[in-house]
């Protein structure tokens, strides 16, 4: 798995981010493959990122958000959830939710992320993602693309 970005992030190691996170909050998960590139869009574009969680077993990110975004959160490529569960990816069982945390080095940052940001980011990458072009496999001759 690669945690590739174009930009500086602080990594912290735990079940905390480097800053506090506030009580009322909402988490957004969507699966590294299509967050990973949205994030970095994002803090390329220059918008306050706030801390975003990698958990490295589900391959899921985590990113805080307002409190009022589980009720008006309506996208088919991740989930909202309220802060009862709002600081793993989900995961149940002895292995809980394993990451990282990472914050942008600036000293300005953002407490949270601003969720309408990262939905038109997620949304912007999947359309890329969906149009990009195919591989297709020579063992399957007509390999549909989706």
């Amino acid at each position: 798995m690669t945690l590739r970005s174009l930009h500086l992030w602080r990594i912290a190691v735990g079940e905390q981010p480097h800053s506090e996170l506030p009580a009322d909050l909402a988490s957004v998960q969507v699966g590294m493959a299509l967050g990973l590139p949205a994030i970095d869009t994002l803090v390329g574009d220059g918008t306050n990122i706030g801390p975003v969680k990698y958990c490295l077993i589900r391959q899921q990110l985590v990113v805080p958000v307002e409190a009022d975004t589980v009720h008006r959160w309506r996208a088919a490529h991740s989930d909202c959830v309220p802060a009862a569960r709002s600081r793993g990816c989900g995961a149940v069982g002895y292995r809980g939710c394993a990451g990282l945390w990472v914050t942008r080095p600036e000293s300005d940052r953002a407490a949270v992320t601003a969720a309408g940001p990262v939905h038109e980011a997620l949304s912007l990458t999947r359309a890329r993602l969906r149009t990009a072009p195919c591989t297709h496999y020579p063992h399957r001759q007509e390999a549909p693309c989706a």
